[in-house]
């Protein structure tokens, strides 16, 4: 619940995947915030954030950030539509 109130007050506007030597999830926020999600630098990481970044860019930047409380799948706490 924390995390869907911090993101809330934060107003995300779009995620953005950096690959380089240690990749990383950003997420943009407001006018000029930017917050690192995430880094990596697994296999599986940097092939899922590739996806996303394709997905992203033939959906014309459309996307969600999805909130779950557990790994029920069945219940979320946030859901956010993103252009970016």
């Amino acid at each position: 619940m924390r995390l869907a109130q911090w993101l809330q007050q934060r107003q995300p506007l779009h995620l953005q995947v950096i690959l380089a030597e240690l990749n990383g999830l950003i997420l943009a926020a407001g006018f000029k915030e930017r917050y690192l999600l995430a880094t990596f630098d697994d296999s599986e990481a940097t092939a899922a954030a590739q996806i996303f970044a394709e997905r992203k860019q033939s959906s014309q930047g459309l996307h969600f950030l999805l909130v779950q409380p557990d790994d029920s799948a069945v219940t979320f706490t946030g859901l956010w539509l993103l252009r970016g």
